[in-house]
């Protein structure tokens, strides 16, 4: 086979170009030539036209010191025709297959081989890295079990490799040879990393979710819907908030579709793994409600929640909710409470409902005794007046602005609730209804009626 030929035979089984096989060829004699005569040599000069020439480029000096790099001029003479050399000049020397003995053939073809694969592991790098966190689709190639587990993926369309750690498999999850999957690409190591796999997979992300929500759900990906946050455990739960740009649109209803047709696909490439979908509330109150009624902790019940206590300056909320599902929803090592304050983005506490029951008896006993109720059935009315409009007591402007909030014009009308129903209806703590009962004791005249 002509050196043209074997050259185009080279470049269409390596998928590279004629012009890059005669570097890489040229590159591996040059290689072979350092193995021979030392690494610190490259006066190797390589022709290729019908066949492949060979030569040794040397420097004419009077007293040769290195016999790779130097030639005396008489001797140099034997080599060039030119009858006009002197000391300085170079000339090439012939250099023959031989010259690099009997395993020439097998050293050039494991040297070509790595020459491919450098120069593929460059291709490769150049063409992922601004890839780093899309959606790929590939075919699995095998399983390995040795130090590093996993899985080679062949990505489609080019038959390019990558790898997917078992670390980075959701624990129920198990692919058979020639199955086709889906990941994030998470990274992409340069030709020269010492990393055995140049392209690194991943099913456990956030971003797994998300680029799935993307890929199934329209309204996503046209920018109807934006999630707003999302947070996993890779194999149990994934929750997921959604926003609608569009206000007569639902975007949990739209997600999950008629009989949930649209989610199913997610859902059955999730496997186990539940997806929760949140609706998205300005009002942090409502948007941690949310996370927590999509919860489904406790034999797919919804959690009740009784009451939401907001302290707006440290970012925290204490929730209360039956006792049963206080454990559930902190759950293992606080994981699952992580979540919800990752997706709401406030500190949660949960509090069982017998605490809040004993505190509520508490405060009551105290706003009884600025009633001055002995008598559990009595009713209380002011000997002041019939009517006091609340302005007409020193809240303060903000207990002013949650007692108007809660719909309070008189004062007549706040003695008529429990501190439970007070701080329910007005969507504050105890401490803080109780608080609005003393600015009443302070100021008003109340008694005791048969």
């Amino acid at each position: 086979m002509s050196v043209s030929n074997y050259l185009s035979e080279f470049a269409r089984e390596n998928k590279i170009s004629e012009e890059l096989a005669l570097r890489i060829l040229k590159e591996a004699f040059t290689t072979i030539y350092r193995k021979k005569v030392g690494k610190d040599y490259d006066n190797i000069e390589i022709e290729v036209g019908k066949k492949i020439n060979l030569y040794q480029v040397k420097t004419i000096v009077e007293n040769v010191t290195d016999e790779i790099k130097e030639i005396t001029l008489d001797e140099a003479k034997n080599y060039s025709k030119s009858k006009k050399l002197e000391i300085g000049d170079n000339v090439l020397v012939p250099l023959t297959l031989d010259d690099y003995g009997r395993q020439f053939a097998q050293i050039l073809k494991q040297v070509l081989k790595q020459k491919v694969s450098e120069i593929h592991k460059d291709v490769i790098y150049n063409e992922y890295k601004n890839k780093i966190g899309e959606l790929v689709f590939g075919k699995v190639k095998s399983k390995v079990e040795r130090k590093n587990p996993g899985y080679y993926i062949s990505l489609e369309p080019k038959d390019v490799e990558a790898f997917l750690p078992m670390n980075f498999v959701a624990p129920d999850e198990e692919f058979e040879r020639g199955e086709i999957i889906k990941a994030i690409l998470v990274n992409v190591y340069p030709a020269d990393s010492n990393e055995e796999s140049q392209l690194i997979l991943s099913r456990t992300t956030e971003e797994f979710v998300r680029q799935l929500l993307l890929m199934n759900i329209p309204e996503i990906s046209d920018g109807t819907f934006v999630i707003k946050a999302i947070a996993r455990k890779p194999g149990e739960v994934s929750k997921v908030v959604l926003s609608s740009n569009n206000d007569a649109i639902d975007p949990v209803s739209v997600t999950v579709g008629k009989q949930g047709l649209r989610i199913k696909p997610i859902r059955a490439e999730l496997g186990s793994e539940r997806l929760e979908l949140i609706r998205w509330n300005d009002d942090p109150k409502i948007l941690i409600k949310n996370a927590i009624a999509a919860s489904r902790v406790l034999k797919n019940r919804v959690p009740e929640i009784y009451h939401i206590d907001m302290n707006w300056e440290e970012k925290t909320a204490s929730v209360v909710v039956p006792n049963e599902f206080v454990a559930p929803l902190i759950g293992k090592k606080g994981s699952h409470q992580r979540m919800i304050e990752k997706v709401t983005d406030w500190h949660i506490v949960f509090v069982p409902y017998s605490d809040y029951e004993v505190k509520i008896a508490e405060k009551q006993k105290e706003v009884d005794q600025i009633l001055g109720i002995a008598d559990e059935n009595a009713e209380v009315e002011f000997i002041e007046e019939e009517s006091i409009p609340i302005t007409m007591l020193p809240f303060s402007k903000k207990q002013l602005k949650i007692l108007k909030n809660a719909g309070f014009e008189d004062v007549a009308e706040i003695i008529e609730f429990s501190i439970e129903e007070l701080a329910n209806k007005c969507e504050i703590s105890l401490d803080d209804a109780m608080e609005i009962w003393k600015v009443i004791e302070d100021n008003v005249e109340i008694e005791e009626t048969e």
